[in-house]
């Protein structure tokens, strides 16, 4: 049995498999991190580039590059579906910029565009493509899972509070829904891509690194109204394809 042929008759092992390959992908570097001491800004760039080379291979071996969005364009009546989130993403610039070098923020958005290529390649691109053939609200839900859970290995080694690790894998999830109606909605990937890194880079930009140390009561209590506030937004895009039980895409 082919590749393809695997994923399209058992979609459930199949984007547990993607996922299993993510979670592995983490926790080897992280204990080469643990190892070697790269620091937490290179294990982020070893881990993405692996996912991305890994998905690359994935995408080609499943003929997905048009299946997963990657050879759709952006048309103009998609653009409103990105303002919710672009706005939300440059939030976290309202707590100040600590970084200014011109060569770092550079560094910084060549990483985060690297990461957002990774994780929608796996989490839009493969799982999410893999699980819509057992229906589209089971599809967007457990991919929104899966990007959510790998953001709790962020307290191995004291990287994220512990407190925030849990309520931003809330917030992740319902990231994770709204980033599936679009993909659905657009039929493209590519404003994923895009939205994701911003939400990266200006979370590096405001913090100086990928640590975050203990928040606020009511910062952490606004990450779990964000993660809210994207489910029901992801919803909304996609009642028409709840309705009506088929997909919505390039709707």
């Amino acid at each position: 049995m082919t590749l393809a042929g695997f994923v399209h008759e058992h979609p459930y092992r199949s984007s547990f498999g993607f996922l299993l390959v993510v979670t592995v992908v983490v926790l080897i570097v992280g204990l080469l991190n643990e190892r070697f001491l790269m620091g937490s800004l290179v294990q982020v760039a070893v881990v993405d580039l692996l996912l991305a080379i890994i998905g690359i291979f994935l995408l080609t071996r499943l003929n997905w590059w048009g299946t997963a969005g990657y050879t759709a364009g952006i048309r103009l009546s998609h653009v409103p579906l990105f303002i919710l989130p672009v706005t939300v993403g440059l939030v976290s610039l309202g707590q100040g910029i600590r970084v200014t070098a011109p060569l770092v923020i550079l560094a910084f958005a060549a990483l985060t565009l690297l990461v957002g290529f990774a994780e929608e390649t796996f989490f839009r691109g493969l799982i999410l493509t893999s699980l819509l053939p057992a229906g589209t609200i089971r599809a967007v839900a457990l991919s929104s899972f899966f990007f959510a859970a790998p953001h709790l290995l962020n307290v191995i080694g004291g990287t994220w509070d512990p407190a925030f690790t849990i309520v931003d894998s809330i917030a992740a999830f319902g990231l994770g829904v709204t980033f599936a109606a679009i993909r659905l909605r657009t039929g493209s990937i590519w404003p994923l891509v895009g939205i994701h890194a911003l939400f990266d880079f200006t979370s590096l930009v405001a913090l100086g690194g990928v640590e975050v140390p203990a928040q606020s009561p009511q910062t952490l209590l606004a990450s779990v109204v964000v993660g809210i506030v994207f489910v029901l937004y992801g919803l909304f895009l996609l009642r028409n394809d709840l309705s009506s039980g088929t997909p919505a895409a390039n709707a």
